[in-house]
């Protein structure tokens, strides 16, 4: 595999051709050096729309997310989404869940992330993060139709404190049918409330970003 910045129609639509975990996380393996100048040439946005986001579901709630509160990035890749939730004030301890050892040698060398966990995230299986504890989980243009599909979900739900918050970006083609489902099953469940969702333009390259926030009960 080669680690040459590619195109859209190149390293995206290889990575999108990915359909289980395992080859999802080879691949990111794979091309870790050349994470970072893809994205950027694509114009993604998705860490800068999360906590735009947050901010909105703040504003409209009146509840507001400790700035020192800990925190945790699902699919931290090479801390990109880590560095927006530092410009955008948070300044506690933030933990990151990222299987990729060559994407994370990235991260780490920011100094944002204090715990690394290395888990897959798997369908309707719990990783070694610790539950009920962080106020605010974050993941930015990690869940998918592919590898870290719906079913994958809850867990991400069950590592947030009661009364915690998490604020998630995805393509906006994967809201409408099943996460949307998911949401409306665990708000059924009275496990969450969906408190602020919206499309926006300009996810990366001309691409719709779902961006929605849940409050756990």
């Amino acid at each position: 595999m080669t680690t040459e910045t590619k195109s859209e129609n190149g390293w995206v639509s290889e990575l999108y051709s990915v359909n289980n975990p395992t080859d999802e996380l080879k691949y990111y393996e794979e091309t870790a050096a050349v994470y970072e100048s893809n994205l950027k040439g694509l114009n993604y946005r998705a860490p800068d729309f999360c906590f735009v986001a947050l901010k909105k579901f703040e504003e409209e709630s009146g509840f507001s997310v400790p700035r020192d509160g800990k925190c945790i990035d699902i699919g931290a890749g090479t801390g990109m989404s880590g560095e927006s939730l530092r410009s955008a004030g948070f300044t506690g301890v933030v933990d990151a869940l990222e299987p990729s050892d060559n994407m994370y040698s990235i991260a780490e060398q920011k100094g944002i992330y204090s715990t690394r966990y290395s888990d897959l995230l798997l369908a309707e299986q719990e990783t070694s993060v610790p539950g009920n504890s962080y106020d605010l989980v974050f993941s930015c243009g990690v869940f998918n139709n592919r590898s870290a599909t719906s079913k994958c979900f809850p867990e991400a739900v069950r590592m947030a404190k009661s009364g915690g918050v998490l604020s998630i970006v995805i393509n906006n083609n994967y809201w409408e049918g099943d996460f949307e489902l998911a949401i409306n099953s665990l708000e059924e469940e009275k496990i969450v409330k969906l408190k602020h969702t919206e499309a926006i333009d300009g996810y990366f390259d001309g691409k719709t970003a779902r961006v929605f926030v849940l409050h756990k009960l």
